[in-house]
């Protein structure tokens, strides 16, 4: 059975160490700007769904994409579930 759209398994999880999110200022604890992050880190309980928000550590990109600084941001779940992230590699597509 896999899982429905939102939902972390083993296999899939929600962010993974690698990924790009592009957060808008309400999708993060004192956002002020859209930032864009480039996961670094994701504690272990960083995909369950009980969970309302997650600390992510990672990079802030510039809007070139350049690495800027680095970041520890808390990130509402719901967020990551309806706008999915952009994981690097062949499978990457325009979003």
């Amino acid at each position: 059975m896999s899982p429905e759209r939102g939902q972390a398994s083993r296999v899939n999880p929600l962010v993974t160490a690698g990924d790009v999110l592009t957060l808008q200022p309400c999708d993060y604890c004192i956002g002020q700007t859209v930032l864009s992050l480039q996961v670094t880190y994701v504690p272990r309980y960083a995909n369950f769904l009980a969970s309302r928000w997650v600390r992510l550590e990672g990079l802030e990109l510039r809007p070139d994409g350049t690495p800027w600084r680095e970041r520890v941001v808390m990130v509402r779940v719901q967020a990551i579930i309806d706008a999915p992230t952009a994981r690097p590699g062949p499978e990457t597509r325009e979003r």
